[in-house]
C-alpha cells in the first residue's frame, strides 16, 4: 500500500511528497555488537523488516534504514558504531527537513534503538515547537512488550536476549549461532528498575562476558514471529489513525 523511497525514481516520488505525506525513517543500528551469537548488524535487520511489513500495510513513504545512532553503551566493543548524540540528532533532522521543506508535515521513527529514544523524543519536540512539524517516535522497549511478556521466558532481559534472538531466527536464521548463546544478566541497583519499570536512571555500558542480557538459549523462530508481528500491528494501529488526522487538529 506504501512505497519504499528507495525502489521508486524521482519522478514517481515527487507527486507522492506534499501535506498529506506521512515518511517513515526507520533506525536501526548496522554495526552494533550482540553478543557472540547474533550479527552486529541486528538491529539493521529488525527494523528493516518491520519497517517494510508496516509500509505493506499502511499509505506511507518510507526512507532507508538508518544504520549508524546513538549507541553509547558499545563504545568499548570493537567495531561497534556510535555516532554523538548531538550529531546524531542533527543528521537526523536534516533527514526530516529534506521532506518538510517540501510540505511534509508528519513524520514516523521507527526507533529500533533504546539508548536512540531519548535524543529523538527531544528532537520531536523541538520540531513540533520550531517548524509544527509532528514526529512520532516508535519505543522499541515498549511496541511488543505484551507479546515478548507472553511468550519469554527468561527472567528479564535487554540485549541480544531471547526476544531479540527469537526475532533474528525468524528473519535470518543463517547469521545466528544457537550453539553460542549464553544466560547472563547486567547488574542492577535495588530500586533502579523495579519490576521491569525504571524507577532511577543510572547510565551504564554493556559490560557482561558475551556482550549480552537476558537468556537467549530459550530463543526460536516462532517466538520470534509472535514479536515481530505484533511489532508491525502496534505501528499500524497508530498509523490508522496518524495518517488522516490533521497537524492543526489538537491532541
Amino acid at each position: 500500500m506504501g512505497k519504499m523511497i528507495r525502489e521508486l525514481t524521482y519522478e514517481q516520488l515527487k507527486p507522492l511528497v506534499n501535506e498529506n505525506s506521512v515518511v517513515v525513517l526507520p533506525i536501526g543500528g548496522g554495526a552494533k555488537e550482540h553478543g557472540g551469537h547474533l550479527p552486529m548488524g541486528t538491529d539493521f535487520y529488525v527494523t528493516d523488516w518491520v519497517a517494510r511489513r508496516v509500509t505493506e500495510r499502511c499509505d506511507v513513504l518510507t526512507l532507508p534504514t538508518l544504520p549508524y545512532a546513538y549507541f553509547p553503551a558499545f563504545v568499548e566493543w570493537t567495531g561497534s558504531v556510535s555516532i554523538g548524540h548531538r550529531h546524531f540528532t542533527d543528521y537526523v533532522r536534516d533527514i526530516l527537513m529534506s521532506y518538510a521543506r517540501f510540505g511534509v508535515r508528519k513524520f514516523l521513527i521507527i526507533d529500533g534503538g533504546v539508548s536512540t529514544h531519548p535524543p529523538l523524543c527531544m528532537l520531536a519536540r523541538d520540531m513540533d515547537n520550531e517548524c509544527g512539524v509532528k514526529v512520532a517516535v516508535s519505543d522499541i522497549t515498549q511496541l511488543a512488550r505484551e507479546m515478548e511478556e507472553a511468550v519469554c521466558q527468561q527472567a528479564r532481559g535487554g540485549h541480544a536476549d531471547e526476544s531479540e534472538t527469537s526475532t533474528m531466527l525468524f528473519i535470518r536464521e543463517d547469521l545466528v549461532h544457537m550453539d553460542r548463546t549464553v544466560e547472563e544478566y547486567t547488574g542492577t541497583f535495588p530500586g533502579a528498575v523495579v519490576n521491569g519499570h525504571t524507577k532511577v536512571y543510572l547510565s551504564s555500558r554493556m559490560c557482561t562476558p558475551h556482550g549480552s542480557n537476558g537468556n537467549s538459549t530459550l530463543a526460536t523462530k516462532e517466538k520470534g514471529e509472535k514479536i515481530l508481528n505484533a511489532m508491525v500491528d502496534g505501528i499500524c494501529v497508530f498509523l490508522d489513525s496518524f495518517i488522516p488526522w490533521e497537524p492543526g487538529d489538537i491532541r
